[in-house]
């Protein structure tokens, strides 16, 4: 027999439905005040995801749609020991005086989880699932004993002073698992797992020692975001009361100030939090999605009238997602921030299951939005259209009534997704670009303006490039050795502009906690030593070409650097011209530009060339006109910054060279030749097949005001670009056919009055 239903009660004694097929039909224009919140929330159990009303249709989905995923579930569950105890990793911990000592750092930090078995939450919740699925009673008694367990893992916690999870899943899970038990439960039952749980939540808000305190500016999945859940789990239940409602109002002012916060960086694009593809497609949407099916459940609140983020997620993957013949069933990721480099395989594997959440949460409110979200799931490998991530969150297969699977849009995803050439996204001054949407076009992405850190790098003004290979790119890798701090997140690494300062402190960045000390005062490289600093200019397209321009001076210190702005302009399909206007403080402040590759890049008819993959770039130099050129590289200096090179932790440099990665291993410096306060760098990349022999030819323009470049693309249509030179950034295009037809003649970023004006 299934557990019997009791009635649907809010705190206020009114029976009402917390099903969303009969949410509140008005659309919400703010988030209820705590004292509302708490007048909403209802008095019965379950309230965490599903609720009296929406667990019949719960069990319909778990015995129908979700029927192989639930025999799986119990398949592993049956043959799981059948004693229920901590069991130690002995080859990673020693257990001393009851407390676990680590034998040696693990990851980034040292946490319980990692010296123990199996902590008990998650396999509590999937017990909970194939109890309330099926009402085999035997379930309901192993997920007590998991309950206990859990315990039994926070109590370890607390008396080894070791945070207990990076990620809060196993205790999520266990809460989940109790409200889902609640009406099963003995008295002593309940209180024996919420009080000490309560308890422990309450206490890692200032344990002393390290533990995860991200909250609303990161993926709100530490200490921080669980106390939405356990509040909300324990409200008025009679026990720990005061406690609970505290947690409640603490946890639920951070979701709010999360879900805000989010709301500000994605800008009407979907842009979750970071441009680190690891976090913003990996870890980070799993908070928004949990708040918004828990104030639905257990307050009936309709959260998605007020924020849509995730309703234009899925356009953020689809112009951050490289198409890839080179890793199979992965796109690549242009490795921004803190990315590993190691292959540039996107992080993707949640993105379906992520996008279905978009789906079951907007996709009735408009037909043209769950089109656009069916379109970019459509764009997945066959293999990743599969729910992943649900170790770590179980019931999610089984809580999306609203998503379908078989639902196909008549559309392709070219038809419904292509038309534009560029993306910007303004919470980061980002502006990407695509020649089309195949794995042989060129993509590019380039950064000027971010508000927000979201593991950053100090790389404003910076770009990527990828034409069947990173034909440039960012370089280094995160992790447990002195590169992480000194080479990898420093402007070094990327392709920006240096001004050198002798013995300029290095700026700041976060370092593991398990990472060996530094035995050095490291030194700058001529780099930026501030983030969000740096000011948009703008950013335009039309079907010809993207542009986008940022004033980085303040990014910059004070003592070397009065200006250092940048213009980057994409001429479809191959072609980039830069240009920069860089002024230090002295003449002998080296003024220096960037330009990263995979392998060696050599000197051919007047300019540089260099292969990766199947890919090739040129770069013409075209000001200063008296130049100089160092190439940095090779085995023993692929990571060199003032003169020391700091290589890959344990790495094997003869293997590092012929497996492959995106690591970096060659960069161009190019400078003036004479010491001068004030230089101008332009340049044009063209990027092809690395059967490509040479560049169009390029030639230099202007006037006493102006740079600028002229050059015929090898499609016949004759370009020509102007930047001022001085006072306030201005530029313009001029593109005209090889009939001498003009298809296109504008100033950036002019307003369409100004330009009609100008006509």
């Amino acid at each position: 027999m299934c557990p019997a239903l009791s009635a649907a009660e809010t705190g206020t004694g009114k029976t009402v439905s917390s099903d969303p097929e009969k949410a509140d039909s008005a659309p919400q224009t703010a988030p209820p005040t705590f004292d509302q919140l708490k007048a909403r929330i209802r008095s019965d159990h379950p309230r965490l995801f599903i609720n009296q009303e929406t667990l019949p249709r719960f069990r319909e989905y778990a015995q129908t749609v979700c029927k192989d995923r639930l025999a799986k579930i119990k398949k592993e569950l049956d043959h799981a020991p059948s004693e229920i105890k901590l069991e130690y990793r002995l080859d990673l911990v020693d257990i001393v005086d009851g407390r676990m000592v680590f034998k040696r750092p693990l990851g980034d930090q040292n946490a319980v989880l990692y010296g123990v078995r199996n902590a008990g939450g998650i396999k509590a919740l999937e017990c909970a699932i194939i109890y309330l699925a099926t009402g085999e009673k035997i379930y309901f008694e192993r997920a007590m004993k998991y309950l206990r367990l859990n315990i039994e893992f926070i109590e370890l916690a607390k008396r080894s002073k070791v945070l207990p999870e990076w990620y809060h899943t196993e205790r999520l899970s266990a809460l989940i698992a109790w409200d889902w038990l609640y009406n099963e439960m003995s008295e002593s039952q309940r209180r024996d797992f919420i009080v000490p749980m309560l308890e422990y939540i309450d206490f890692m808000r200032k344990p002393g020692y390290l533990c995860n305190t991200g909250g609303k500016t990161t993926g709100n999945y530490g200490e921080a975001g669980l106390r939405w859940f356990a509040g909300l789990a324990a409200f008025r239940s009679g026990y720990c009361d005061d406690l609970a409602e505290n947690l409640l109002k603490i946890g639920y002012q951070t979701d709010v100030d999360m879900m805000n916060y989010r709301e500000e960086t994605a800008s009407g694009r979907g842009l979750l939090t970071s441009i680190t593809a690891g976090y913003s497609f990996g870890a980070y949407p799993w908070a928004s999605y949990n708040f918004l099916h828990t104030l639905r459940s257990a307050a009936n609140f309709d959260g998605t009238d007020l924020w849509k983020q995730m309703a234009d997620y899925g356009d953020y993957f689809y112009w951050m997602a490289i198409p890839s013949d080179t890793v199979p069933n992965r796109f690549l990721d242009f490795g921004w921030g803190d990315a590993s480099h190691y292959s540039n395989a996107m992080n993707s594997d949640f993105i379906y299951t992520h996008l279905a959440q978009a789906l079951h949460f907007y996709g009735k409110k408009s037909p043209e939005l769950a089109q656009r979200i069916r379109a970019v799931i459509e764009t997945l490998p066959e293999k990743s259209r599969v729910f992943q991530g649900t170790k770590s969150y179980p019931y999610y297969p089984f809580i999306l009534f609203d998503f379908d699977p078989n639902v196909k849009n008549q559309r392709t995803p070219k038809e419904i997704l292509g038309g534009q050439i560029a993306q910007f996204f303004p919470s980061y001054g980002l502006m990407n670009v695509r020649s089309g949407l195949s794995s042989g076009d060129t993509f590019a992405s380039f950064k000027a303006g971010a508000k927000n850190d979201g593991h950053q790098h100090f790389d404003e003004n910076t770009f990527i490039i990828h034409k069947k290979g990173f034909q440039a790119l960012d370089t280094g890798t995160r992790g447990q050795a002195r590169q992480h701090l000194i080479y990898y997140p420093q402007t070094v690494a990327h392709n920006g502009i240096l001004i050198r300062m002798k013995e300029e402190p290095l700026a700041w960045s976060w370092y593991p906690a398990n990472a060996p000390k530094i035995d050095q005062k490291p030194f700058a490289d001529g780099g930026q030593n501030r983030k969000i600093k740096t000011k948009s200019l703008g950013f335009e397209q039309t079907k010809w070409y993207a542009v986008s321009a940022g004033d980085a001076t303040q990014c910059y210190s004070k003592e070397k650097c009065t200006e250092a702005v940048r213009f980057f302009v994409f001429i479809s399909p191959d072609y980039f011209v830069v240009y920069d206007r860089v002024k230090s403080v002295k003449p002998d402040q080296e003024k220096v530009f960037l330009l990263h590759t995979q392998n060696e890049p050599r000197e051919e008819n007047h300019c540089w060339r260099s292969d990766a993959g199947d890919g090739s770039l040129f770069l013409q130099t075209l000001l200063p006109e008296a130049c100089s050129v160092k190439r940095i590289g090779g085995p023993d200096h692929e990571f060199e910054t003032n003169g020391v090179n700091y290589p890959l932790p344990n790495a094997d440099t003869e293997k590092l060279y012929k497996s492959v990665n995106w690591f970096g291993r060659w960069r161009l410096e190019i400078t003036t030749k004479d010491q001068t306060e004030y230089v101008r760098f332009l340049h044009l990349i063209q990027v092809g097949d690395k059967s490509m022999i040479q560049p169009v030819p390029a030639v230099r323009i202007g006037d006493s005001f102006r740079d600028g470049i002229e050059f015929t693309t090898k499609e016949k249509y004759k370009i020509t670009v102007l930047f001022t030179r001085k006072g306030s950034p201005k530029g313009s295009i001029r593109i005209v056919d090889d009939q001498g037809k003009r298809i296109i003649e504008k100033k950036f970023f002019e307003s369409k009055k100004e330009n009609e004006d100008r006509k």
